[in-house]
């Protein structure tokens, strides 16, 4: 179905998202995923959400959960939480 979509919104895990990310049918196509994430505080003081974007650090807690799957840079994201 994803040739099919004008844009996606999904929630499931990490590795879940990479796959999609790699996907050809989704390049170019507004993709939004949920991200879980341990936090620590749920405040963005201990920065234990933090994930690494193209445009810099984010954080789940307060810059979340929701983002573009083509923002995250999966290679670098912890995929066993």
């Amino acid at each position: 179905y994803a040739t099919e979509t004008d844009q996606v919104f999904a929630c499931g895990p990490a590795a879940m998202y990479r796959d999609m990310a790699r996907m050809p049918e989704l390049k170019g196509k507004p993709v939004q995923v949920s991200l879980e994430m341990r936090m620590g505080c749920g405040l963005g003081a201990c920065y234990a959400c933090t994930v690494r974007t193209k445009t810099g650090l984010r954080q789940v807690c307060k810059d979340g959960p929701v983002f573009n799957l083509d923002d995250i840079i999966w290679d670098e994201l912890d995929l066993s939480i």
